[in-house]
């Protein structure tokens, strides 16, 4: 793995995250055509940005990335696993935005749907594994 990270975690996108501006955009996806499944059909009333828009029952995560590690290609391309260290339950998720915040102190921010497949709520721990490999596939990037 080239990420693995162990916190505290948050919910964040759809249209009832009023955390974020309704014309705010994510870091590394500019357009819906970028990560079509990711979205809602329809643009939120009142919002214009792709934060809003995020299908909050899809299974996305922001993280810290570090783009000279992990670069915005591999996030669109590659899933992360997500385990909640309190229920064990294990899913996949799609890279979404960069985040959160430092001062938060939490590791990760997660869809409001991930987020109740995993049993948590804001501020339990999970650990984050980047990127998911099924077993014998190999990753076509080269790290040093």
């Amino acid at each position: 793995m080239l990420l693995t990270l162990q916190g505290k975690c948050s919910w964040f996108g759809g249209p009832n995250d009023e955390g974020v501006q309704p014309d705010e955009g994510l870091a590394f996806i500019q357009s819906i055509e970028d990560a079509p499944y990711l979205f809602l059909p329809e643009q939120p009333e009142g919002t214009t940005g792709l934060a809003r828009r995020l299908n909050p029952s899809m299974h996305y995560i922001a993280c810290r990335w570090d783009y000279e590690v992990t670069p915005s290609e591999m996030l669109l391309e590659r899933t992360a696993i997500i385990r909640a260290v309190k229920t064990g339950i294990i899913a996949r998720a799609f890279p979404a935005d960069w985040g959160p915040h430092v001062n938060t102190e939490r590791v990760a921010d997660i869809s409001p749907g991930l987020m109740e497949a995993l049993h948590i709520e804001t501020d339990d721990v999970i650990t984050v594994l980047f990127p998911y490999t099924p077993a014998g596939l190999e990753l076509p990037y080269s790290v040093a």
